[in-house]
């Protein structure tokens, strides 16, 4: 079992050694950064948990595990947002150049792990918005179909044409689970859910950044994990476990998710992703690529922002502006769509930039936890409330800019790395 997972040696272990003894929680938090592989770990869980010949491995045939590997089981659900459409378009290059099995499971998996948000299980199906992404879903899983790893892949034009088809209407559909948290109504539905039966089958249900939602539907999880059903495993997802309220992490066993080594990203990148060594200075970097945003010029304009935040001389920047230089010059017509996308990953950059000079004891934790702290709000403000991204960075940068002048005596220039 988790032979498939890179990376987070001590985790897995412990894992691999609670499954095999059947002593695994039944409400879990994996808490780590991004690209740390905690949503892969969650799903071989899950499959470790319901395989039918209790072993897990693998190379397992049974149709639990079968299922599993395609993320078609039907006991186990799937909430909360997440960014779909880039690692996508990722897995369908990977498997047009690689054509085999293996990228198979990878380009269905990202598929899925799309498609299966919306499971009426956990949604009202006489919502509009639920039966138009249910139209959708159908489309895609047609499609999907002639991409089965038992099915013989088409022609090399043809597979590319149904892989731009795919892509296109997950693209689609990841418009509408995009600024979904996970709503009160999914908490009920999946308490309705959980307390239905499964004959002897485990039923587990993953939760992705769970940090993202709001006090409702929190309150709402909180009591059916006081009492979880004894066939039922809640595995939870956030990349902060601090940004977890108390009450809810007291019940939940926490398993801690590192920053993958440069190796190990690399080690991803060639063995999943089929990219030449080196190309790609990591997973980030790689993401980056397939979104057209150039690192080094998102990198220059972290710093930028930072300087002129610190330093009470400094001009105000606009950064809004900055922005639009981070895409090639045929994507700068999409106005809209690429300010979100930048935004968001300049967002993530200023978070990165901050973590380093407070390791180094060079800017006062109190401050990097306020800025950080104000950089999630405005995540949050974007990809919930569906904000304005302009209106967003406008008032961190004041709010930033307002902190360093409060803390100036401990701040300077040279603080930044």
């Amino acid at each position: 079992m988790f032979e498939n997972i890179i990376g987070q040696r001590t985790t897995v272990e412990s894992l691999r050694s609670e499954l095999a003894r059947g002593s695994f929680p039944r409400a879990v938090l994996f808490f780590g950064p991004q690209y740390s592989g905690k949503l892969s770990v969650a799903l071989e869980a899950a499959r470790v948990l319901t395989c039918a010949l209790g072993t897990g491995e693998w190379t397992c045939e049974c149709a639990s595990c079968r299922s599993q590997k395609e993320l078609l089981h039907p006991h186990t659900v799937m909430l909360g947002s997440r960014s779909w459409d880039v690692e996508i378009a990722a897995c369908a290059d990977s498997l047009l150049r690689g054509r085999r099995s293996s990228s198979q499971y990878l380009f269905l998996r990202a598929v899925r792990k799309l498609t299966r948000r919306f499971d009426t299980v956990v949604w009202d199906a006489e919502d509009s918005k639920v039966r138009a992404a249910q139209e959708k879903v159908t489309a895609i899983e047609e499609v999907l179909l002639a991409l089965s790893p038992a099915q013989e892949l088409p022609p090399e034009k043809k597979l590319s044409k149904l892989l731009e088809d795919v892509t296109a209407a997950c693209v689609q559909l990841a418009a509408v689970g995009r600024t979904e948290s996970i709503s009160i109504a999914q908490v009920r539905k999946l308490g309705s859910w959980a307390h239905v039966t499964a004959g002897n089958s485990k039923k587990v249900a993953i939760l992705e950044n769970v940090d993202k939602m709001q006090d409702s539907a929190r309150s709402a999880l909180l009591k059916l994990l006081e009492e979880p059903p004894a066939s039922v495993h809640i595995i939870m997802l956030s990349p902060r476990r601090a940004a977890i309220m108390p009450t809810i992490l007291s019940r939940l066993r926490p398993y801690p998710f590192e920053q993958r080594s440069p190796a190990e990203e690399n080690d991803v990148l060639t063995r999943i992703f089929r990219e030449e060594p080196g190309h790609f200075d990591g997973l980030r970097s790689f993401f980056l690529a397939w979104k057209e945003i150039n690192p080094e010029k998102l990198r220059q304009l972290s710093r930028s922002f930072m300087e002129a935040v610190i330093n009470p001389q400094q001009t105000d920047i606009d950064v809004l502006a900055d922005l639009a230089d981070l895409f090639p010059s045929d994507r700068r017509s999409a106005r809209e769509k690429n300010q979100r996308e930048a935004v968001l990953s300049f967002l993530e950059e200023l978070t990165l930039r901050i973590q380093e000079p407070v390791r180094r004891g060079t800017i006062p934790l109190e401050t990097a936890e306020e800025w950080t702290g104000a950089i999630r709000e405005s995540l949050m403000r974007i990809e919930t409330f569906n904000m304005s991204p302009a209106t967003v960075v406008e008032a961190l940068y004041i709010s930033m800019r307002e902190t360093a002048r409060r803390d100036a005596d401990g701040l300077a220039a040279e603080a930044l790395p």
